[in-house]
């Protein structure tokens, strides 16, 4: 057994507000908050089931979904999205959240259901499980703090958001939050 198993993950203690250790280094630390969440079941909403793994990529942290782990962000990735998303939704109703997952295995493929519950979800009339998902995150986030895994979480430093195609998750730094710790970083001596 290793000292971290040991100490039940608590001693990581990785810093993740921006003002303090600066935006790549929060970036970072909170990628590596959600790869540890997922291995050990902090999200308890389903995140884990869903999404595979975090990165960090172009100033914000990418989750990924499992349904679209591998596909690059090239013009092709993104047509391979599309495709994807579109056999998805040829299964059943809301075919990437876990609650749609398991309709379709217990009832099996439902075309018609899947393509009117897209319209639906697409016009805003259904209630679709990545409307939910920036809370999921949050709650995550708020037990990795309470754990002492990370420390100097704040739902106000950051947005949280999911891409249109694909579900991966972006977690950024708020734009003004961004634009302070760049002109603390330029004022600062060196």
């Amino acid at each position: 057994m290793t000292a971290r198993k040991a100490g039940g993950l608590r001693d990581m203690a990785l810093p993740v507000n921006p003002r303090q250790v600066g935006v790549k280094a929060a970036l970072q630390h909170l990628a590596k908050a959600v790869n540890i969440a997922f291995q050990t079941d902090y999200g308890e909403n389903y995140l884990e089931s869903v999404y595979q793994a975090a990165i960090v990529r172009r100033g914000e942290v990418q989750v990924v979904h499992k349904e679209y782990f591998g596909f690059g962000d090239t013009w092709f990735g993104q047509f391979g999205r599309l495709i994807r998303s579109l056999q998805l939704t040829l299964d059943g109703p809301d075919p990437a959240s876990p609650e749609g997952q398991k309709r379709i295995a217990e009832k099996g493929p439902a075309t018609i259901r899947g393509i009117l519950s897209l319209i639906g979800r697409k016009l805003d009339l259904v209630a679709e499980y990545e409307d939910r998902v920036p809370a999921y995150v949050e709650q995550m986030f708020d037990r990795l703090e309470a754990s002492g895994i990370i420390l100097g979480w704040d739902r106000n430093d950051w947005e949280i958001w999911t891409t249109s195609i694909g579900l991966d998750i972006r977690i950024a730094p708020r734009d003004d939050l961004t634009a302070e710790t760049e002109a603390q970083r330029t004022e600062a001596p060196e």
